[in-house]
């Protein structure tokens, strides 16, 4: 009779346990909005990664040092407007547009940002854009990746 007892407890025990845990689990509805709705708000830059290629070959994989002038961050607004500070006291404001289902292009008086999205969430934005042409790295492909969160 014992052991029944025992089975039966444990079996009791891991069904309570389970039935808690998932009812505790909240579920992450922030892909359910649409992009332009999720993009909306203020971003910090977490980090910027740079991988350099020629050619076909890997070269290097380096981060960029964080060096706020306060802070460092991208805001997208509701009507388009969109601001870019990134290690500097000023900042680049201009409007912004999604381009296809994964594209964001940001036009600035100065420079236009180009960026493909790679994950959306309500904590985490992650973009990247490839270039032939940076001026402080001639003659290579630089794929420049940068991590945002709220």
């Amino acid at each position: 009779m014992k052991p029944i007892y025992r089975g039966f407890l444990l079996f009791a025990c891991i069904l309570i346990t389970a039935i808690t845990l998932n009812s505790c689990a909240k579920k992450d509805h922030s892909t359910d909005l649409p992009k332009e709705q999720q993009i909306v708000g203020q971003w910090g830059i977490n980090r910027v990664q740079l991988r350099l290629y020629s050619g076909t070959t890997f070269l290097k994989d380096t981060i960029i040092p964080n060096i706020p002038k306060p802070k460092n961050y991208i805001v997208f607004d509701a009507g388009s407007g969109f601001e870019f500070k990134y290690n500097s006291a000023t900042s680049n404001t201009g409007t912004y547009q999604f381009s296809g289902t994964d594209s964001l292009i940001a036009v600035t008086p100065g420079v236009t940002y180009r960026w493909k999205m790679l994950t959306m969430t309500n904590v985490l934005f992650t973009i990247m854009n490839t270039s032939t042409n940076d001026p402080a790295f001639p003659g290579l492909k630089v794929e420049t990746y940068f991590t945002l969160t709220r």
